[in-house]
């Protein structure tokens, strides 16, 4: 197995026409050397293309196996993030299906059907893990610089969805420094090909549009919360520096295609080389106790099956209530209402009496099978109980002398608010949507180890 490349172009500049010259540029050295690509698509860019004519461009990127959304219209305020932060979960999930579906319907009748979603700049929101199922796109391609998840170079699964946030192995910016970083950029790619390991992803980012401009069109137009009353095309270069960025960008897939020990994917290729979502087996009690013990609360690999943290406190209630060892969990997804900052867990050597134990064990089982998702709390009497505490005192039944709290380690795999990409220059100055990041918190619950097929 080597490890896989991929190439990913955010095709998003609706308003410099210039920047269908950068599209049809990277389309050419592309298909020079075969090599495969994934274009996402912003809504409005495939309608600006329709009507600058562009009907070669269309088809060349019908012909393309992974097409994305790259939502409507991108930068235009407010952005995704303006638009959910202060929204309930429900209702944001509502109202991203109905603001970018317009969008996906474009993309769909010029292109073809996305597969594939990302982010517009700094605009990951949770939202849309729950929200791409329902339209039609079972992948959240992302990156290291702008995921709200922390980098990886393995894909991995949360709600019902394949999530990448893959290192970027690009200068920043790329293409708009062509010529002069081409070296530069060349050796990040064999700089991947050593350090990674086998089954390892890598991304390369590129805005065709950067071939063509001095400066990112939306900066132009959108930066810092504000919209110009009239929107500009980005500045451009010269035509002998266009010229040679084109050559330039040719030359660094000349270059890179023929690396060895990198596989060039699209990420519909690499989709289909893993195992699908799926549920894994019962655990016998011992085993989950270990598992806990050694790994903490969160994504775990046992005996060749992907576990997530919902998915262990859910085969511990099957377990308690005597379920046969090596039946298929229910799908289970992440709590509706759970909040990190007020669901820490009770203080060492607090436990529940057994009889307790088993009824918060009823309750979730019951609980996921109407809903299959992990309830945030069971009911004990007249006292609420967070999921994480009847966890930590279910194991103790099995282990006296343990007191220890359950590390709940899937708040690991999401960055902290000081790594986000909430400076990105066209959101407001001071925007902190601190209600997404903990949204994206309650969703790791979900989050599992991807694996490939055998």
């Amino acid at each position: 197995m080597s490890v896989y490349g991929l190439i990913r172009f955010d095709i998003e500049d609706f308003i410099t026409p210039e920047s269908d010259e950068g599209l049809a540029a990277v389309l050419a050295a592309m298909e020079a050397f075969d090599m495969p690509g994934s274009y996402g698509l912003v809504g409005k860019k495939v309608q600006s293309l329709k009507s600058h004519h562009r009907e070669d461009l269309l088809a060349k990127l019908g012909k393309q196996p992974s097409i994305g959304f790259h939502s409507l219209s991108h930068s235009e305020h407010p952005t995704l993030s303006e638009d959910l932060a202060d929204r309930p979960y429900e209702e944001g999930v509502e109202r991203f299906i109905a603001r970018e579906k317009p969008g996906v319907q474009w993309v769909t009748e010029l292109v073809g059907p996305p597969t594939y979603f990302t982010q517009p700049g700094g605009n990951w929101v949770p939202q849309a893990c729950d929200a791409l199922p329902q339209l039609q796109m079972p992948i959240f391609f992302s990156d290291a610089w702008n995921s709200y998840l922390v980098t990886s170079p393995q894909p991995m699964w949360i709600e019902d969805i394949l999530h990448l946030s893959p290192p970027v192995a690009t200068p920043k910016p790329f293409a708009m420094n062509l010529p002069d970083n081409l070296e530069d950029a060349v050796a990040m790619i064999h700089r991947e090909a050593q350090v990674r390991r086998s089954g390892d992803i890598f991304m390369v980012m590129v805005h065709p549009t950067e071939l063509v401009t001095t400066k990112f069109w939306d900066a132009v137009n959108f930066s810092f919360g504000a919209t110009n009353s009239t929107l500009r095309p980005a500045p451009l270069r010269s035509r002998t520096d266009r010229d040679q960025a084109a050559r330039a960008f040719y030359a660094y897939i000349k270059e890179i295609h023929q690396i060895s020990g990198i596989e060039w994917l699209d990420v519909n290729s690499l989709a289909n080389r893993l195992v699908p979502l799926g549920a894994p087996r019962l655990l016998d009690l011992t085993t989950l106790r270990t598992s806990v013990a050694s790994h903490g609360l969160g994504p775990v690999v046992i005996a060749d099956e992907s576990y997530s943290a919902a998915d262990l406190v859910v085969a511990t209630a099957l377990s308690m209530t005597g379920a046969p060892l090596g039946t298929r969990l229910p799908r289970v997804r992440a709590p509706r209402d759970w909040r990190s900052e007020e669901n820490r867990q009770s203080a060492d050597g607090e436990r529940m009496p057994i009889d307790a134990v088993l009824s918060g064990a009823r309750q979730i089982v019951n609980h996921v099978e109407k809903t299959h998702r992990l309830p945030g709390t069971v009911t004990l009497g007249t006292s609420a109980v967070t999921i994480q505490d009847w966890m930590r005192t279910a194991l103790a039944q099995f282990a006296p002398h343990t007191t220890s709290t359950v590390p709940l380690t899937f708040l690991n795999f999401v960055k902290e608010p000081n790594a986000l990409h909430w400076d990105w220059p066209i959101f407001p100055p001071d925007f902190r949507p601190v209600g997404l990041w903990e949204d994206t918190r309650r969703l790791a619950w979900s989050l599992k180890y991807s694996q490939y097929r055998t």
